[in-house]
């Protein structure tokens, strides 16, 4: 059962085959533009999934040290508050008398101070 196989060569078959080899070719570029336009495809989404994490983790950093200027900007107002106190205080006639008398033991003429001591109760 050994047959020994011929083309025929005539105009019919060498139109076919010039077809079949065209096919073949368009397929082989088709195929070559599909994977080069997948894999550009690929680089996009990968450099933009990259560049969403680093943003990700950028937001994150930046809302902490938000937190962080917001609370030392929080104690600054506090402290200004207390020192416009003070400064008030300061320029109250009546307040810094207070304080020479009780820390300093400061005294009008003709006063007399007398410190008694503190109860322990």
């Amino acid at each position: 059962m050994n047959r020994k196989v011929e083309h025929m060569e005539n105009q019919y078959i060498e139109k076919e085959n010039r077809k079949k080899k065209r096919h073949e070719m368009k397929k082989r570029v088709v195929k070559r533009r599909v994977t080069l336009f997948a894999g550009i495809l690929l680089a996009i989404i990968l450099i933009l999934s990259i560049v969403v994490i680093t943003q990700i983790k950028s937001n994150a950093d930046d809302a902490k040290e938000r937190k962080a200027k917001e609370e030392k900007f929080q104690k600054q107002q506090d402290e200004e508050i207390a020192l416009k106190e003070q400064l008030n205080n300061l320029n109250n006639k009546d307040y810094i008398e207070k304080i020479a008398r009780d820390d300093y033991y400061l005294s009008n003429d003709g006063e007399v101070i007398f410190k008694l001591p503190k109860d322990k109760k």
